[in-house]
């Protein structure tokens, strides 16, 4: 996998200017989102918004929230073995834009968290890696990359939702095993 998918799930949720529509949703069916190409669900948390319209191919949905915090779901294949190796992986990549790595730990679904500042923009990131094995030989991997953008001081506000998001992530087989990533975002279901 690329470092292209770490930087696009941080250039999604970081930009200030967010192609996200922040209105309030009431649905269910307006706060669920299922990628049945990827084989990746997530609910949005309560008062948080859900955008198909992430500008990035590889970042599935994006969940915003009218404060100003950003949770994103990209997906993308990967050759690495593991959560761990995807995090070294994307390291040279949040580097490269300015943050500082504060910590990696374990977190849910077999994934690593980290846990990165920028400081001269005030923003506080939490990311959980996972790789998952699919179908499509034996070697067939997904890296799934969820990621929280916030302002610094928003952070304990934001943490809630950030586990609630990861609490109601599911996970599928992909459709669509054979298909690359194309050019436009997937509208899920």
């Amino acid at each position: 996998m690329r470092v292209a998918l770490a930087a696009a799930a941080i250039a999604i949720v970081v930009a200030a200017s967010a192609l996200a529509d922040t209105t309030r949703t009431g649905g269910s069916k307006e706060r669920r989102f299922f990628s049945a190409r990827h084989g990746v669900g997530v609910d949005a948390p309560p008062g948080w918004a859900l955008s198909q319209h992430t500008g990035y191919p590889t970042v599935l949905v994006a969940l915003v929230h009218p404060g100003g915090s950003r949770i994103s779901v990209a997906v993308d294949r990967t050759t690495v073995k593991d959560a761990a190796a995807l995090v070294e992986q994307s390291k040279p990549g949040l580097l490269a834009q300015g943050l500082t790595i504060v910590q990696t730990a374990p977190g849910p679904h077999d994934g690593v968290q980290l846990e990165a500042r920028a400081t001269r923009r005030n923003q506080a990131l939490r990311q959980l890696y996972i790789v998952r094995k699919i179908e499509g030989g034996p070697d067939a991997r997904q890296a799934v990359v969820v990621t929280l953008a916030t302002p610094a001081t928003d952070l304990a506000a934001a943490t809630g939702p950030f586990e609630w998001v990861l609490a109601h992530l599911t996970f599928e087989a992909p459709i669509r095993l054979d298909a690359k990533t194309e050019s436009k975002p997937d509208a899920g279901r």
